[in-house]
C-alpha cells in the first residue's frame, strides 16, 4: 500500500533487519498512515529482545523494559519494542506476566482494536490478522477477540474507545458488541489509575470532536469518572436564557471553546454547580444564583481527583468563580480589580470561556456583554497602568527595610497597597507608597 514511513524510523527498521531481525511499524501508527495522518508516535515492533536492541543504537532509553520496549533516540523518538504475548490481567490494568515471543501474529491479536492490530513492513505492506483493514475502511472501533474479556484485562480500553471516536472523527463509530461490553463494564472503569483516566479525558477534550462526552454519558463511563458532570444530565434550567438542559449546555460550551486546556476544563466544569444552586422563582423563572462560586469548588474537587497539576487547578478555578462577570456593569476601576483577580495571564481565556459560555446558550448570537468587556479590558491593558502587587513600585524587601517583619503580613499589606493603587494609579511611586504604607500601619 502507498504508505510513507519517516526516514529515521526507517533507518531503525534497516538497522534491526541488517543485523538479522524482524522490524514492522505497528499499532496506531500503521492506522494513522493508512488514514492519510501524520502519526503523533512511532512504534515499531521487532523479535529482537531489548538488550539486542540496545547493542544495535547508540542512543536509546529504557522506557519499558520489564514489557520489552527501548525507545531508540534520534531524530525522533522510536518505541521498538518486542513481539509478546501477555500472561493474565488480575487488577484489571496490566498483565501479570509478559512473555516475549518470535511470533507477529501473537503480537498483534493480543492488542485492543482490531484498527490498532496492525503492522506493515518497510516496504508498506500490511499485515492484518484481524480485519482491521475492513474496519478502517467502515470506519468502526472493534475490540479484538472477546470485547468483555478486552475490557476485562484493562478497563481504560473503554475510555480508549471513546477517545479513538474523538480523535479519528466523527464518522467513525464504536461497533455494537463493543459499545455493549464497554456499558456491561463500565464499573470497570474504577480499577484503573486517575492519571490514566486523566489523560485520555484530556485527548478528548483536545480533539476536533470533544462532544464524544456525550456517547461516554450514554455508555455510563461519565457517570464513574464524573458523576458531578453526568447528574448535569436532563436537568432543566426554566430559563428564558437558556434553551438546553445543563449537561448539553456544558457540552456545546466545551465544542465552541478554543483547543485551550484550561479553557475547555473550564467550560467542561463551568455549571456542575447549578443543580445545588437551583431556585424556582414565583414567575416560573429558574435561577443559579452564586453558582459560578459553587461550580468552581467542585471544579477543584474533580481536578484533583484527576490529579491535574495545582497550575491548572487554580487556573480552572479562577475562570469558573468569574465567568458571570460579563453581566456586571464595571467601569474602568472595576474593570482593573477584575485584570486583577483574575491576572493579566488568564483574562483571554476569561474572554475565551465567556464566549463559548453564550454560545451555548438560548441566545448565541448576543455577543454584545462579553464584547463590551473585552474592549474594556483591551483598554486598560492598553494604558499600562499598574494592574498586579508585581507592578508596584516597591515590593516586600521595601516593607522590611521600613520596619515590618518578614511574612504572611507582607503580602498582605502589599495587596492593601494595590487596591489603592487600582483606585489612584499616581500613587505607585516609592514616595507614594511609603505614605500609604504609613497610613495602613496607623490602621493597625
Amino acid at each position: 500500500m502507498d504508505i510513507t514511513i519517516h526516514p529515521f524510523v526507517l533507518s531503525v527498521m534497516d538497522t534491526l533487519e541488517r543485523a538479522g531481525y524482524r522490524a514492522y511499524v505497528v499499532g496506531g501508527s500503521v492506522r494513522d498512515l493508512l488514514l492519510n495522518r501524520q502519526p503523533n508516535d512511532w512504534d515499531v515492533a521487532t523479535d529482537a529482545v531489548p538488550s539486542e536492541v540496545r547493542a544495535l543504537f547508540e542512543r536509546t532509553a529504557p522506557t519499558g523494559e520489564k514489557y520489552g520496549t527501548v525507545t531508540v533516540l534520534g531524530e525522533i523518538p522510536v518505541e521498538v519494542t518486542t513481539f509478546r504475548k501477555d500472561g493474565r490481567y488480575l487488577d484489571g490494568r496490566r498483565p501479570e506476566t509478559v512473555e516475549f515471543s518470535s511470533s507477529l501474529e501473537e503480537d498483534l491479536v493480543r492488542r485492543d482494536f482490531t484498527i490498532n492490530a496492525l503492522a506493515a513492513s518497510r516496504d508498506g505492506h500490511v499485515v492484518d490478522y484481524v480485519g482491521g483493514l475492513r474496519d478502517l475502511k467502515d470506519r468502526v472501533i472493534r475490540s479484538v477477540g472477546d470485547p468483555g474479556e478486552r475490557f476485562r484485562e484493562d478497563a481504560l480500553r473503554m475510555l480508549r474507545a471513546h477517545r479513538l471516536v474523538a480523535e479519528l472523527g466523527p464518522d467513525f463509530r464504536i461497533e455494537p458488541r463493543t459499545l455493549e461490553a464497554i456499558t456491561a463494564n463500565a464499573h470497570l472503569i474504577l480499577n484503573v489509575s486517575w492519571e490514566r483516566i486523566r489523560d485520555e479525558l484530556v485527548r478528548i477534550l483536545m480533539s476536533d470532536n470533544p462532544g464524544v462526552l456525550r456517547d461516554l454519558y450514554h455508555s455510563r463511563i461519565l457517570g464513574y469518572i464524573l458523576p458531578e458532570l453526568a447528574d448535569c444530565y436532563g436537568f432543566r434550567q426554566w430559563n428564558r436564557h437558556h434553551d438546553k438542559d445543563v449537561f448539553e449546555h456544558t457540552i456545546v460550551a466545551v465544542e465552541s471553546s478554543p483547543k485551550k486546556l484550561r479553557v475547555r476544563l473550564a467550560a467542561l466544569l463551568h455549571d456542575v454547580g447549578k443543580a445545588e444552586s437551583f431556585t424556582l422563582g414565583p414567575d416560573g423563572e429558574g435561577h443559579f444564583y452564586g453558582h459560578n462560586t459553587k461550580s468552581a469548588e467542585i471544579a477543584e474537587e474533580v481536578l484533583r481527583r484527576l490529579r491535574f497539576d495545582s497550575h491548572t487547578i487554580s487556573s480552572v478555578r479562577t475562570l469558573i468563580r468569574e465567568h458571570m462577570t460579563r453581566h456586571a456593569r464595571m467601569g474602568p476601576k472595576g474593570l482593573k480589580r477584575l485584570i486583577a483577580r483574575v491576572g493579566t495571564d488568564l483574562i483571554d481565556d476569561l474572554i475565551d470561556l465567556q464566549m463559548a459560555d453564550v454560545k451555548a446558550s438560548g441566545n448565541p448570537d448576543d455577543l454584545s456583554a462579553v464584547l463590551r468587556l473585552k474592549a474594556g479590558v483591551e483598554e486598560i491593558l492598553a494604558s499600562g497602568d499598574p494592574l498586579t502587587v508585581k507592578d508596584l513600585a516597591v515590593n516586600g524587601r521595601d516593607l522590611i527595610e521600613w520596619g515590618m517583619k518578614e511574612g504572611r503580613e507582607a503580602g498582605i499589606v502589599l495587596k492593601a497597597m494595590l487596591d489603592r493603587v487600582l483606585e489612584d494609579p499616581s500613587l505607585n511611586t516609592k514616595e507614594g507608597l511609603r505614605a500609604v504604607f504609613e497610613e495602613l500601619r496607623k490602621q493597625t
